[in-house]
């Protein structure tokens, strides 16, 4: 088919899927250079808008982290404070449980506690007993009576786990009751799960105390 053969609009629209060059030519007669150039400039706006989306991203990636850190350094903060007003203040906790307090036990008393117990834990498993935010001794009607109490602004599994572990070794070392508390101004969801359920028992932190006097 040529351009004189054709005589209805059918052959002539046939013509152009026949002939790829005559569409072009014909596109290039019917549209303006700047509807020509649209596909063109639509994938260049479309390589700029995907590049200026992965610099926001990478920005607000950057923002977040800076936040999570700045989130943690908080917790931190908050929980080393509550650490230290509970660690003042051991007789008060032992009240609460209905119990008389004695003394609160050091570091190395932990660790020779752990030693004398025939080697029984790992070194790893003692330094961490021996790194328990408080154990206090006390005299529950006429037995030594210890806690175990782990120490946070928002009490989780953590502090659970390391609360029960430390009872559970002193009851095992002493051959004495222990038992597991966690001190905490609020709990996590898991936390909150061990303490309905009994399995530590929770000394609330009043926020007020934690307040500068």
């Amino acid at each position: 088919m040529t351009p004189e053969t054709i005589t209805t609009r059918e052959e002539f629209l046939r013509a152009l899927s026949e002939h790829p060059d005559w569409k072009e030519a014909v596109r290039a007669q019917i549209l303006t250079e700047e509807l020509l150039l649209l596909p063109v400039q639509f994938q260049a706006f479309v390589k700029r808008f995907d590049a200026f989306e992965t610099s926001v991203n990478e920005r607000f990636d950057q923002v977040h982290a800076r936040f999570d850190r700045i989130e943690g350094d908080i917790s931190e903060s908050k929980g080393g404070h509550a650490r230290t007003q509970i660690i003042l203040k051991p007789d008060i906790v032992a009240l609460e449980l209905d119990l008389e307090y004695i003394r609160t036990l050091s570091a190395t008393e932990l660790n020779r506690m752990a030693l004398n117990a025939n080697g029984s834990i790992s070194r790893d498993q003692r330094r961490s007993f021996w790194n328990a935010d408080l154990v206090i001794e006390t005299n529950g009607n006429t037995d030594t009576h210890y806690l175990a109490v782990e120490i946070s602004y928002t009490a989780d599994q953590r502090d659970i786990n390391r609360a029960r572990r430390n009872a559970e070794y002193l009851r095992s070392f002493t051959g004495q009751n222990a038992t597991a508390v966690v001190a905490s101004v609020r709990n996590d969801h898991d936390a909150q799960q061990a303490i309905d359920y009994g399995e530590v028992t929770w000394y609330p932190i009043e926020r007020r105390d934690l307040s500068p006097a």
